[in-house]
């Protein structure tokens, strides 16, 4: 799309000479009789002016340049202007320039070639210091999501677990935090990879540094180069320009979610940053030199993948400097009830209003035999689920809901589901009619003396508020 010119002088054929020259050079040009007609095409434009090119002197009739400029500087600061003038001075220059004017340039036959050179060159400077702020808002952005990020995570990389297989975990995320090596993270889904690598990160000496996620199952390949290496403003396909991740995290971590979906060509390239630790942004050719640790990880097997040709072995022996394996949950059970007791926590200060409830023993039991396909955020899942679920003062059995298969279902289910599922009715009534116990029990369809028995039972006086 050509930058758009806004010229404005009294003098038709003076509008007619730039309008001619500037559209030879391939720029869209308009015109506009006065200063009052330059503010009022500025305002309404809906593509806006990428510069203006502004006569000094319009008459007695009218008001001259430099109030027209103070109006289009007040409008948009960073609108480049170039004045003109047939009988210039150095102190209306001067005048002009500290107005706000990028340049100024006399009216003589010749003004056509002095301008143009003054407009490539205004336009270049605009378009730099469009990029500019555009970086300095994405920094910006960038940084407020860096500050809660790092806040969040670090309130949220609490590994939670004492039995032997995460007190090894931890051992090796405590002695490779600090070494600036990449490390190699490999885990089942929902085993907390992400909070291994943050762990990692924030225990490190790049803690002040950034913290940067990329999943690279979630992005096609054809889109992962440009997100991960950035890209240079194209003005011939209109690509805009995009700072990559690899630069993000410079000075900090670079945490490659799922790199084992990566193809074999693709992992050729990710070699080389982290090897050389410079790339080029796509369609461009400065070299960008960058400082980031990698941290890796993956749910497929990695030496099954190497066999296969899938995963290329130079890269993992580039990544693997320390391999740190996730145990399952069904692997480390005896963490389940402290696992539990946090979700539980977590989830209520989330929750306005939701009560904390402790899982009873016989819960507990339910949980044990379950295999835990989804691991820990599986587990997650189901306790927030059976909390919002449970209408006595703790979470039972009859509020967890585990596939049937694999549970080892007990006797004692079924009669626990139908006592959550009444007391949930009867709370319902309850706090629809205003804890009135006539209405509720004819909203019910129950005599009064059933629900007297039911309030009793389930004690629900101490859930009156």
């Amino acid at each position: 799309m050509p930058e758009r010119i806004l010229v404005v002088d009294d003098q038709q054929e003076t509008c007619e000479l730039l309008e001619e020259a500037l559209g030879r050079a391939g720029y869209e040009v308009a015109c506009a009789a006065d200063g009052e007609a330059a503010v009022e095409a500025v305002k309404s434009s809906r593509n806006g002016y990428d510069l203006i090119v502004l006569d000094l002197d319009f008459g007695p009739a009218k008001p001259d340049g430099l109030s027209a400029l103070a109006e289009l500087k007040r409008i948009d600061g960073d609108l480049p202007v170039v004045m003109l003038s047939g009988k210039g001075t150095i102190e209306t220059a001067v005048q002009a320039m500290h107005a706000g004017a990028a340049d100024f340039v006399e009216k003589t036959p010749y003004m056509a070639d002095a301008l143009l050179p003054a407009v490539r060159r205004e336009l270049r400077a605009a378009s730099q210091l469009r990029k500019t702020r555009e970086l300095q808002s994405q920094n910006v952005a960038l940084a407020r999501e860096r500050d809660y990020f790092r806040e969040r995570m670090r309130q949220s990389y609490d590994i939670i677990g004492d039995s032997a297989p995460m007190q090894e975990m931890l051992r090796l995320v405590e002695a490779v935090a600090s070494l600036p090596r990449p490390v190699l993270i490999c885990g089942e889904r929902g085993t907390g990879k992400e909070l291994v690598a943050a762990a990692i990160h924030y225990e490190g000496s790049r803690a002040d540094g950034p913290f940067v996620v990329v999943n690279c199952a979630a992005i096609a390949e054809g889109l992962l180069e440009c997100e991960l290496f950035g890209q240079e403003e194209n003005a011939f396909d209109g690509a805009p320009f995009k700072l990559g991740r690899f630069e993000i995290a410079d000075n900090g971590t670079l945490f490659l979610d799922e790199i084992g979906n990566m193809s074999p060509d693709f992992q050729a390239k990710i070699l080389r940053v982290i090897e050389y630790q410079s790339f080029e942004r796509v369609q461009g050719t400065e070299r960008i030199d960058v400082d980031v640790r990698i941290i890796a990880a993956t749910n497929t097997d990695i030496q099954r993948a190497i066999e296969s040709g899938s995963f290329r072995p130079d890269l993992y022996d580039r990544i693997a400097f320390q391999v740190i394996h996730l145990p399952p949950l069904r692997d480390k059970k005896e963490d389940i009830p402290a696992l539990c007791e946090h979700f539980i926590a977590r989830f209520a200060e989330e929750i306005a209003g939701l009560e904390p409830k402790p899982v009873s023993a016989k819960a507990l039991e339910r949980l044990a035999p379950y295999d835990w396909p989804g691991n820990v955020r599986e587990l997650k899942n189901v306790i927030e689920g059976a909390l919002c679920r449970a209408a006595g003062p703790e979470i039972g059995p009859g509020d967890l809901l585990l596939p049937r298969a694999d549970t080892a279902e007990t006797a004692d289910v079924f009669p626990e589901k139908v006592a959550s599922f009444e007391k949930s009715l009867l709370l319902e009534a309850l706090e629809r009619s205003n804890w009135n116990q006539k209405r509720a029990a004819a909203a019910l369809g129950l005599k009064y003396d059933q629900l007297r028995h039911l309030y009793k039972k389930y004690d629900l006086r101490a859930r009156r508020p």
